[in-house]
């Protein structure tokens, strides 16, 4: 293992809270040492921080989750192992940026720019080559520019819209923690949170080349189609579907197109900026279509349950999903005893 490779790891023990005493010590000297890699620390730190926020105590939700039994939550040995994992795949990100900082430092690289969006925020940037991207809330894009060399690289965290300024001598390459996405000139969605078991590129316009970092393997996607990648299992599969308008989040409208209640979950978390837990796999499995664009995060729920069988509960730490089978069974086996 080099020298880089231990350096990261104790990066990685830092971001999960494994570090030991003399090991946190190590870190602070090498990043005091190596200004570069100092820089590309304080940006994971920030993602790090900003997608994994430390958890409240004893809060209501965390206390009905202990009472409910969760069949489909990790046990914390397995879920710590999941942060570590998810961390390690945001050091491979990193990995680029602690490149093109050590280039900058030799004066061989322009300058590497950082795009944020806040939580409920849509921002559109337009990049030195004339691409045109809209970040998400709380999304995040790094990029060197001007674009050297015989590609043009950027590194997104969350979701964007990408209008692609065509290059046939350049291609465009999206890197994520998990998928590195090859295109020359194109019109596609990327939703990449770290925080997500599926990340998602939807393609209208164009072609691309989908590359997972765990395997050779590679997909194209014409028109049209749709990939799903689940972070966990490193397996992909590809849809042919109706996309609709191209990234109707832009016209802040929220629209779900046969997704799972996990799924759409996430994305009225991330929307209306409140915790949302799925009590069941089963609940969790169910699929929705719809299209919301003033709606209320109650109305929402309240749309979705009248169409499948489940009940919501609104309290000041969140939401809890449940499905009226299983409140059922509860109610019956407290009337038992």
């Amino acid at each position: 293992m080099t020298n880089k490779d231990n350096t990261y790891e104790l990066i990685v023990k830092k971001l999960t809270e494994a570090i030991s005493e003399e090991e946190d010590g190590l870190l602070n000297n090498e990043l005091d040492k190596h200004k570069s890699l100092a820089r590309s620390y304080s940006i994971t730190n920030t993602f790090w921080r900003k997608y994994f926020p430390k958890a409240k105590k004893h809060s209501i939700i965390q206390q009905t989750e202990k009472k409910l039994g969760f069949t489909y939550h990790q046990s914390p040995k397995t879920n710590n192992w999941k942060w570590i994992g998810i961390a390690a795949s945001v050091l491979l990100i990193v990995s680029m940026a602690f490149s093109i900082n050590y280039l900058i430092e030799k004066k061989q690289a322009p300058t590497l720019n950082q795009y944020s969006c806040r939580a409920k925020e849509i921002k559109t940037v337009t990049l030195s080559d004339g691409t045109k991207v809209w970040l998400n809330s709380s999304s995040l894009l790094i990029a060197s520019e001007p674009f050297i060399g015989d590609k043009r690289e950027v590194t997104l965290f969350g979701e964007a819209y990408f209008e692609v300024a065509p290059d046939a001598e350049k291609p465009f390459i999206i890197e994520t923690s998990n998928l590195k996405t090859k295109v020359l000139g194109t019109h596609f969605n990327v939703v990449a949170y770290p925080t997500d078991d599926i990340h998602e590129i939807s393609l209208y316009e164009g072609k691309v080349q989908l590359n997972p970092n765990t395997n050779n393997n590679t997909a194209i996607l014409n028109p049209g189609d749709r990939a799903y990648y689940n972070t966990s299992t490193g397996k992909m599969k590809l849809l042919h579907t109706d996309l609709g308008k191209p990234a109707q989040w832009r016209d802040g409208i929220l629209r779900f197109y046969d997704e799972d209640l996990f799924s759409i979950s996430k994305k009225l978390e991330r929307h209306f900026q409140t915790r949302i837990f799925v009590s069941d796999s089963v609940t969790g499995n169910l699929k929705y279509s719809g299209e919301f664009e003033e709606e209320s995060l109650e109305r929402i729920l309240e749309l979705l349950s009248v169409a499948k069988t489940f009940e919501y509960k609104i309290n000041n730490n969140g939401i809890i999903i449940e499905s009226k089978k299983q409140i059922q069974n509860r109610n019956k086996l407290l009337k038992q005893n």
